[in-house]
């Protein structure tokens, strides 16, 4: 197996994303740089030096237009991984990968075939200002990642909190936690806030207004001319405060892909 170093994996990551713009320009569809990959756009105009992951995010219009149009995409070079598509895909939001690579992610029960170097495409929907409705679906998050056990990188306590969580995923089934997670971001809409699919923060830092999400503005991100929201200021500065500031070394986590050239897999 030939390894892609780092360097050509964020090369291949953001090539990923210029065929997202693209697709996304041609068809009027609206997105954002999210998260990190955010924070990247402004503070450094790209990746951020010690991330190898790209996110995007859409409000619910947009994301099922680009889904649609994704999922019927006949590109060699990049395909739609979704679940109940995509054999042993099991993430509850999709990912575009790049087709000649090959990933294997080490805390993943089964690694899916087809799994490659991706950007992440992410969901908001409008959603009501609720700690008990947020922590809900952060708890279906966490049962639908279920995960490896490891010992050598975590204490025993979060391995058996772990190995409990797989239980209860086990128990209760994949589709019917996806199902219990889509009818509650079905059944509390708002004309105020809006929610990721996948929040990751704190409660406080997770929710944004709708109109922080309305209109968008282009930005240099490595080679792509890519789009955030015109408040982006408004949207980082709630969920990670000075944005700008460089955190401490020991808090700058790389999630360090195993990433493979997929010709070169079997030798």
């Amino acid at each position: 197996m030939k390894k892609i170093p780092l360097n050509d994996q964020k090369r291949i990551m953001t090539d990923i994303l210029k065929y997202f713009d693209s697709i996304c320009r041609k068809n009027n569809i609206k997105y954002s740089l999210i998260g990190g990959s955010m924070i990247g756009a402004i503070r450094h105009k790209g990746i951020i030096p010690w991330d190898d992951d790209i996110d995007v995010i859409l409000d619910k219009e947009n994301y099922q237009k680009i889904i649609n149009i994704l999922s019927k995409d006949n590109n060699e070079k990049y395909k739609l991984l979704k679940y109940g598509t995509t054999k042993d895909y099991y993430f509850p939001y999709p990912k575009l990968v790049a087709t000649d690579t090959y990933l294997i992610e080490d805390l993943c029960f089964k690694n899916c075939k087809e799994y490659g170097l991706f950007i992440d495409i992410f969901c908001y929907n409008d959603m009501k200002k609720d700690k008990k409705i947020f922590k809900r679906i952060q708890l279906l998050n966490s049962l639908l990642s279920r995960k490896k056990l490891n010992f050598k990188k975590e204490s025993l306590k979060q391995n058996f909190l772990r190995l409990n969580k797989n239980i209860i995923s086990f128990l209760i089934g994949y589709k019917r936690l996806l199902k219990m997670k889509t009818k509650i971001e079905e059944n509390n809409p708002d004309n105020k806030y809006v929610l990721s699919t996948w929040p990751v923060y704190a409660y406080e830092k997770e929710y944004q207004l709708q109109e922080d999400i309305k209109e968008y503005i282009d930005v240099a991100f490595e080679t792509v001319n890519a789009m955030v929201f015109k408040n982006y200021d408004s949207i980082l500065k709630t969920t990670f405060g000075n944005y700008m500031e460089l955190p401490p070394e020991g808090e700058r986590k790389v999630h360090s892909l195993n990433a493979y050239w997929r010709d070169k897999w079997k030798d």
